[in-house]
């Protein structure tokens, strides 16, 4: 069986100052979700990622493009089909439930047939909420409150769920605990996801694919593993892969930077101008006439993570927990020899030797 799309983003446009085309909240947004499928919708605050949200769901007129939702055009410069009657269902960070109704009242409200609250008992058992039907939302936790959220939000039918931060303020097990199970809801639906994150590690763990936004334009839209393998701009590589990013000059075979000279496995044909590299490929040795200065220290479990104050840059430098020093303490880096990079622009996949 083919699987179709469930929403088309074409060549979308958008900004509320209408005298000045040239500062766009959203620039050419082409993206495309096929039934089933969870995409992640990631990057920064103030990216645009809500404004998107904002123009599916229809609360906004687009600026110019369109908006296509199972082969049914919702929205384009003059025309929108109204919020209601898009069959698109929105869950919340803040849950927006209605307090003076029980959970099962919440979650039957949006039905116009009451003969479907068949689905409404299904959606309750599949998300684990089913003896808590009597219950008011005052006397859920706050994972139950979300559960309750996309079990009202797919009772119609829906075969689109938006989900704005759904998971930020709940406690960390919760969290990672409802997460892991949404897409197999949606699957369980047949239903959609568009779900709004700035978090790298929640868009990674579960979406079939991600977006990755930065001041209005998408600049990665790939599978995850894709992106961390072969991110394709240098925002990309900071935002997702949480790397350094060292300002290069290059002199003869060797590349200057401001930790020495790099050299490196590769030498693309045009100028390079940066390297994106991990915290891990650091290492870090204390020396009282370093060029280093370590600012600020990091416990993360199985190691430390050290912010290093190099002339004008800050790296990030990761060690094992043995490797203990003191912030105030000068250091030199290096980069261990067979570590890999990327150079930029352009992307391209290189190890340090």
């Amino acid at each position: 069986m083919e699987n179709k799309n469930s929403l088309i983003v074409d060549n979308l446009y958008h900004t509320y100052e209408k005298n000045n085309l040239s500062d766009w909240i959203l620039n050419s947004i082409n993206l495309e979700i096929k039934q089933g499928e969870l995409l992640g919708l990631l990057g920064p605050s103030g990216c645009g990622k809500t404004t998107l949200l904002r123009l599916i769901a229809g609360f906004e007129y687009p600026t110019k493009g369109r908006i296509i939702l199972n082969e049914l055009e919702i929205s384009n410069s003059k025309r929108i089909v109204s919020p209601e009657k898009r069959k698109i269902g929105m869950v919340f960070q803040d849950y927006a439930l209605f307090p003076h109704l029980t959970a099962y009242e919440n979650a039957t409200y949006g039905l116009k047939n009451r003969k479907e609250s068949s689905r409404v008992d299904y959606l309750l058992t599949v998300l684990g909420i089913e003896n808590l039907k009597n219950r008011y939302p005052h006397q859920l936790s706050g994972g139950q409150k979300q559960r309750l959220a996309i079990a009202r939000a797919l009772a119609p039918g829906t075969p689109l769920l938006l989900l704005d931060e759904p998971f930020c303020s709940l406690d960390l097990n919760v969290r990672l605990r409802l997460r892991s199970e949404l897409p197999n809801i949606l699957r369980e639906c047949n239903a959609s996801g568009l779900m709004v994150t700035h978090d790298p590690e929640e868009a990674m763990a579960i979406c079939d694919k991600v977006a990755v936004m930065n001041k209005g334009e998408i600049h990665q839209l790939d599978k995850p593993q894709k992106i961390i393998n072969n991110p394709k701009s240098l925002f990309v590589s900071f935002f997702i892969l949480a790397n350094n990013i060292l300002k290069l000059h290059f002199k003869g075979e060797f590349i200057s930077s401001v930790i020495g000279n790099i050299k490196v496995n590769i030498f693309p044909d045009h100028e390079i101008k940066f390297l994106s590299i991990a915290p891990k490929s650091f290492s870090l040795e204390v020396k009282k006439d370093g060029k280093g200065l370590i600012v600020a220290k990091e416990f993360l479990g199985e190691y430390f993570i050290y912010k290093v104050k190099i002339a004008n840059a800050n790296l990030r430098v990761r060690t094992n927990i043995d490797e203990n020093h003191n912030i105030g303490e000068n250091c030199d880096i290096t980069i261990i020899e067979g570590s890999e990079g990327f150079l930029f622009p352009g992307g391209y996949k290189t190890i340090i030797i």
